[in-house]
């Protein structure tokens, strides 16, 4: 597979969607492209992001409509997003689906990264550019952070407030799309996100279902290890190692869904200068920190998903870890 970053081929079928609207037939939206219907309609199909970006110009040319990030992500549905959608979509909460998003999101080729951080009193969610050259453009960013509103609004059923912030100046355009907005919006701002109250992330969501979430995150484990993809096996196993449902998985389970037994992978690690047990514990730093600082848990409940027998073993590992007990940590300011 291509280095080169990629995206879902559902993401074209939006445009389609879109482009439709002006009565334009959508050979003379993909011709240039030599693209089919039948190569969207694949399972999987991926394209690559330059050719996704000639696709938008080629879609603005044709509608004439500059906006059309703002259309595309209206259309966004949870389903888009394959099986990472269907996981997010049964979760108990706005939070747990945003923790699976966050694990699943930077499939094989993908340059973006979801990233939830505590911001004071509030949280704040960004899409994070891995590699500058393909930083996000007006209209990407704008088609993704309305797809998750969209997205957001319809796993609650809640109308949800917040600010955004974006990278771009404001474009001559944008007074037709103010009413879009789930609250104020900055421009030319640090980064590509949202930053809202902590309680939205303990919105229920409408169609929750414990049993066909443990499932779906499953799914993305063994579509993750499948693909595999120019991820190192380091990066892999991380993807692998942690659910936020269920803590953590034995060396035994991870290296069944790598196809591999237990002592080659072991043996793999080490030929990348990691042992299993060392990642696992420096992944326990990230993940206690990060779920203490969002606040969504207890002491006791991130204890326990991290794998201690107490919270006194768990308190002990994180002041080794951060100098702080997991409680001065979680009172903090952000």
């Amino acid at each position: 597979m291509s280095s080169q970053p990629t995206v879902p081929g559902t993401y074209v079928l939006l445009l389609i969607d879109v482009v439709e609207r002006w009565n334009v037939p959508m050979e003379d939206l993909l011709g240039h492209e030599g693209l089919a219907i039948e190569d969207l309609l694949r399972s999987g199909f991926r394209l690559p992001r330059d050719c996704f970006a000639r696709l938008i110009k080629q879609a603005i040319s044709l509608t004439g409509e500059p906006g059309i990030g703002f259309l595309m992500g209206l259309q966004m549905k949870v389903s888009c997003h394959g099986v990472i959608g269907q996981a997010a979509m049964v979760a108990r909460t706005l939070g747990a689906a945003l923790d699976i998003a966050i694990a699943y999101f930077k499939m094989p080729s993908s340059d973006l990264e979801l990233r939830l951080d505590p911001h004071g009193q509030h949280v704040r969610l960004a899409l994070v550019e891995l590699d500058e050259r393909y930083r996000l453009g007006e209209v990407g960013a704008m088609f993704l952070l309305t797809g998750f509103a969209a997205m957001a609004e319809a796993l609650t059923g809640t109308r949800l407030r917040g600010k955004g912030v974006v990278r771009f100046a404001r474009p001559s355009y944008m007074s037709r799309f103010d009413h879009l907005m789930v609250g104020p919006l900055t421009f030319e701002g640090g980064f590509n996100g949202f930053i809202f109250e902590r309680s939205i992330l303990d919105l229920p969501l409408v169609m929750s279902d414990p049993v066909a979430a443990r499932v779906a995150r499953e799914q993305c484990k063994e579509e993750l290890g499948r693909l595999g993809g120019g991820r190192t096996l380091v990066q892999q196993v991380r993807d692998l190692v942690f659910d936020e449902g269920m803590g953590f998985a034995s060396i035994e389970e991870v290296a069944a869904k790598l196809n591999v037994t237990p002592r080659t992978l072991q043996r793999r690690l080490r030929a990348e200068d990691m042992v299993f047990r060392e990642l696992v514990e420096s992944m326990r730093q990230q993940h206690a920190m990060r779920l203490l600082a969002v606040g969504q848990k207890s002491i006791g409940q991130v204890s326990d998903l991290l794998g201690y027998s107490d919270v006194t073993n768990f308190s002990r590992a994180f002041r080794r870890w951060t100098g702080r007990s997991p409680r001065e940590y979680a009172r903090a300011p952000g």
